[in-house]
């Protein structure tokens, strides 16, 4: 499934460089804070960790950017499983990376200091590892996701910036899909819920290309 969604996203943005602009390319690291999910039977309390990535942005005119974001939070964790009282805890190491589309709107500013709003779409991909003590598992799982945030991007030269940001991304879990029909006509809806929140505090270098 992750090679399928990085083969469409190469696609999307190969087709948007006929008409891009510039070229952005950045690396950027920080610290990822996350919280505690709740199920039926049981809590997952993820801790917080480094995380480190990179963003291919395409400029679309009008201070737009289509932008392609990958990150990598390397963090461990731990599983409380209980009904009325804890009854089994164990800790593992949890790799967690984001595939996300999004687009990136420059808020005035100028030629050197650009602050900039962005939100994206895409996967959220966890992979459980050592766990302890052995003899659990837990499954690799895979979520939509959606993310937000906002930064600050700083040029002292026409090529080379800086960028400070701060963004959320929040994996979503479908709780239902529904049809329904009346005196008015027929129509459908879906719900989903946000179990748990990671905020991502980075800073990073920007390589920038113009056409």
């Amino acid at each position: 499934m992750r090679s399928l969604i990085i083969l469409s996203v190469l696609m999307i943005l190969f087709v948007s460089e006929i008409s891009a602009q510039a070229i952005e390319f950045s690396g950027y690291g920080g610290y990822m804070v996350s919280g505690k999910s709740t199920y039926y039977d049981g809590r997952i309390d993820v801790y917080d960790g480094g995380v480190f990535g990179a963003t291919l942005g395409y400029d679309m005119g009008n201070g737009i950017q289509v932008q392609f974001l990958y990150n990598r939070n390397n963090a461990s964790g731990r599983v409380d499983y209980y009904r009325s009282v804890i009854t089994e805890s164990y800790n593992f190491d949890l790799i967690l990376e984001h595939y996300h589309l999004g687009v990136e709107k420059t808020l005035g500013g100028n030629e050197m200091v650009k602050p900039y709003a962005a939100m994206s779409l895409g996967v959220a991909a966890y992979t459980p590892k050592n766990i302890e003590p052995s003899g659990h598992e837990l499954d690799a799982v895979t979520r939509f996701s959606m993310g937000a945030g906002l930064g600050v991007k700083i040029f002292p030269s026409e090529r080379i910036g800086i960028k400070l940001q701060a963004k959320m991304f929040m994996p979503m879990m479908f709780s239902g899909v529904g049809i329904f029909c009346g005196t008015g006509g027929c129509g459908g809806g879906s719900s989903f819920y946000v179990p748990i929140v990671h905020g991502e505090f980075s800073g990073g270098v920007i390589l920038r290309i113009d056409k």
